[in-house]
């Protein structure tokens, strides 16, 4: 395999991770809903799991305990599935699409679950807005939380800058190569077709903070962005990638794409 970075390989490595984008942000939010709807199943309700969000008939007479249980699973299984995924990055030396998309799976469940941290006191309908105002939490401990929510995401993101550029391709003797031209490829440009593709796979929406988060949330990797576009020369990376379009991850991004629209109608669990 030709690791020099010519021009079909930058546009390459554009297409991959506009796809592995999207692959993951569908696929983080079908994990996040389904951790809803199976949370709602295990406690003997009759869940239907949508695109973006999750329909409960009967919630209203379950217990305390059970109306705490399912808000509370969505964002737990996104901050679980954060972890998860930075562990199966971490343990791989040799840097490939597939840690790619490790990487974004890890950095949107670890976006949501702080997404909804900062959310507690301004969105009381959301997962973690129903969580504490069933706990008859002060506002002022909601504010704690978001805060807390905030600068954590913020802390988190910025220490996966390292990763980040573990995925710059391992050599880039090219003539054409351009300073920076990788931080654009691996986090601003694809976060930025990526957002326009997702917001419009989340249509129809439930409520409005619920396009919200696709169109802007990603945008906190900025943060990485401007990290490696510093570094500028300096960047050091050890990825490999294949010289033509990866089909099967062409594949599953599609595949991801029609689960996302057969569950705008509603699968009943």
């Amino acid at each position: 395999m030709n690791t020099n970075v010519n021009s079909t390989q930058y546009r390459n490595l554009l297409a991959h991770s506009i796809l592995i984008f999207v692959l993951s942000f569908v696929s983080n939010t079908i994990i996040h809903e389904g951790a809803h709807a199976i949370m709602a199943k295990a406690c003997g309700l009759h869940p239907v799991l949508h695109h973006n969000y999750v329909s409960t008939s009967g919630q209203e007479d379950s217990t305390h305990v059970v109306k705490i249980l399912i808000p509370a699973a969505g964002p737990l299984m996104s901050l679980l599935q954060g972890i998860i995924f930075l562990f199966l990055l971490r343990r791989r030396n040799h840097k490939s699409l597939t840690t790619l998309f490790f990487l974004w799976m890890s950095v949107m469940g670890f976006i949501n679950f702080g997404g909804y941290l900062m959310l507690t006191p301004l969105v009381p309908y959301g997962d973690t807005g129903k969580v504490f105002a069933l706990l008859n939490s002060p506002q002022w401990l909601k504010w704690v939380v978001s805060l807390l929510g905030l600068g954590g995401l913020m802390k988190l993101i910025l220490s996966l800058a390292p990763d980040f550029e573990a995925q710059v391709p391992a050599d880039r003797t090219d003539q054409n190569y351009i300073p920076g031209k990788f931080a654009n490829l691996l986090i601003a440009l694809p976060v930025i077709a990526g957002c326009a593709v997702t917001s419009l796979l989340s249509l129809p929406v439930p409520t409005f903070i619920s396009i919200i988060y696709p169109a802007a949330s990603p945008f906190i990797t900025f943060m990485i962005y401007g990290q490696l576009r510093r570094k500028r020369e300096s960047l050091v990376g050890r990825a490999v990638y294949p010289d033509t379009i990866s089909i099967p991850l062409v594949a599953f991004a599609v595949l991801a794409i029609v689960i996302s629209r057969l569950l705008v109608s509603g699968v009943t669990l």
